[in-house]
């Protein structure tokens, strides 16, 4: 079975009325500087994946591997409860991870989430953020490691991390820290 022609272009692209754009000049390839020879192969830089993301440093400069992430124990939430970045928002998220994010804000006063959704460009291959099934947190003033140490024991926990950066990472995958 064949499938079915695409449609015919809108009509209103034809109008007499539109700016013309001038036609596209390609200069010959010996005027154009460092491009290959023809007859030449070019080999393929070494570029990451599409949707895969940049590469993420794993230590900040200094930090030593296996040591935690550096937090401001005198810092203070903006205000107690469960707040986000600007252009993050919850409402996307499971229940479940709902549930678990109003637990953490019981337990030791205010959450900050800086990342639920994330558009596939911005998101590496088979992340959770791609479906808003996680999250990315902190709680201001509380070491990341105590915090997710507490939250792994939550039996709707699946895959769990500490960035970096101190951020901590859940999500509704299967249990896993990666």
């Amino acid at each position: 079975m064949r499938a079915p022609l695409p449609p015919q272009r809108p009509f209103d692209l034809d109008l007499l009325g539109s700016p013309t754009l001038p036609p596209i000049i390609v200069p010959p390839a010996a005027a154009i500087p460092d491009s290959p020879t023809p007859g030449t192969i070019e080999t393929a830089t070494s570029e990451p994946d599409e949707g895969e993301g940049p590469e993420w440093p794993t230590l900040t400069p200094g930090q030593k591997a296996g040591a935690e992430p550096a937090f401001d124990p005198n810092e203070k939430a903006e205000s107690p409860g469960i707040s986000t970045d600007p252009g993050t928002s919850i409402a996307c998220l499971p229940s479940r991870l709902k549930l678990i994010l109003v637990k953490i804000a019981d337990k030791y006063g205010a959450v900050k989430v800086t990342s639920t959704w994330r558009p596939p460009w911005r998101a590496r291959r088979g992340s959770y953020h791609k479906r808003c099934e996680a999250m990315d947190f902190r709680v201001p003033g509380v070491r990341p490691r105590v915090v997710l140490e507490w939250a792994r024991a939550l039996p709707d926990v699946g895959g769990h991390k500490v960035y970096w950066n101190g951020l901590i990472h859940i999500d509704t995958g299967p249990r896993r820290p990666w």
